[in-house]
């Protein structure tokens, strides 16, 4: 435990890091934007998953309209399970505030993606060669990014981890989040982009932040827990850090095993099912690290006290106050 972590505090008490949070996942999102759908070598990059992905359905395991329809019901069905925990804790803890609040930010987040892909985000007309002309219209003439079958996937995650006590997090994040990147890696194998599903993920990021600040800060008392009985999140965000990091490596190896750049630009000549396994898991890596961060940022944000202080006790100074200014202190 850190130092920072071992004095009593109120939870939520930096709210410039949520905002630089806030703004990071913003950023983000505009350059995953540029990147993968404004400059010429993200969308070749997108049109070699994209062949590898044509072949699967067309003449690989894809074909198998059972298989399609299953990958295709994982974004709803992670949304029922989120929902199910979620009434659970609601109701069992009543925490009526954070559940309006989590409900605010499942809300948001889909809005805010459809709003994306119907207003602003448009793709180009991609200057790429295609085994198949109708894959204009299939998939890059449609709006898509970021993704709302995973928007509503993580949003619903997102939910549950807001209502959760500190000590429950590490756990929930890491379930629910497993569910929601399970769901974004079935999403890319049925019909989007890896880089949509990406974007969904850090709205879905930025919302949460949004919503967690507002629960610390109003549900102060459940997002407290005692120093005495504080335990590390290691288990739980070590873990989510470990997969990111494993995904992410794993995606450029793939990328790298089919051939490096070379391959990428043959890819509509010559499909790799290395290029299929890079699209699988270009949004598996960063779901999972969003996850830990969350984890991580939430854990050392909530508040502290020692066992048997009031939540809303004074913190005691090192300088005293002369009595007759002591009104001027009461909070």
């Amino acid at each position: 435990m850190s130092a920072a972590s071992s004095r009593p505090r109120p939870p939520a008490r930096r709210t410039w890091l949520w905002v630089l949070g806030m703004l990071v996942c913003a950023f983000t999102l505009v350059a995953v934007h540029e990147f993968f759908i404004r400059s010429s070598t993200g969308q070749w990059l997108e049109q070699a998953t994209l062949e590898s992905r044509y072949w699967n359905i067309t003449q690989g395991p894809l074909q198998n309209d059972t298989l399609r329809e299953v990958l295709g019901a994982a974004p709803t069905v992670t949304a029922i399970i989120a929902g199910v925990i979620f009434l659970a804790i609601t109701l069992l803890r009543q925490r009526f505030v954070g559940a309006g609040i989590a409900v605010a930010v499942f809300l948001g987040a889909n809005i805010t993606t459809q709003a994306l892909k119907g207003v602003w985000i448009h793709r180009v007309d991609p200057d790429v060669p295609m085994s198949d002309p109708n894959m204009q219209l299939w998939w890059w003439d449609v709006a898509s990014f970021p993704s709302g079958h995973a928007t509503l996937a993580a949003a619903a995650a997102v939910a549950v981890f807001l209502v959760s006590a500190p000590h429950q997090r590490p756990f929930i994040g890491l379930f629910t989040g497993l569910l929601a990147v399970f769901s974004g890696a079935a999403i890319f194998m049925t019909g989007h982009f890896a880089s949509d599903i990406i974007a969904a993920y850090l709205v879905v990021a930025l919302w949460g932040l949004l919503g967690g600040w507002l629960v610390m800060r109003t549900g102060e008392r459940w997002n407290t827990v005692t120093l005495e009985d504080d335990t590390a999140v290691g288990a739980g965000a070590g873990l989510a850090w470990f997969l990111g990091v494993v995904f992410c490596v794993a995606a450029g190896l793939a990328l790298l095993f089919a051939g490096g750049w070379e391959a990428i630009r043959t890819a509509a000549q010559d499909p790799s099912g290395w290029h299929w396994l890079a699209g699988t898991l270009l949004p598996v890596g960063p779901g999972f690290l969003l996850c830990a961060a969350g984890i991580t940022f939430f854990d050392a944000e909530a508040g502290r006290r020692h066992h048997g202080q009031p939540v809303h006790a004074p913190q005691q100074s090192d300088h005293p106050v002369p009595p007759q200014f002591t009104h001027l202190y009461e909070v």
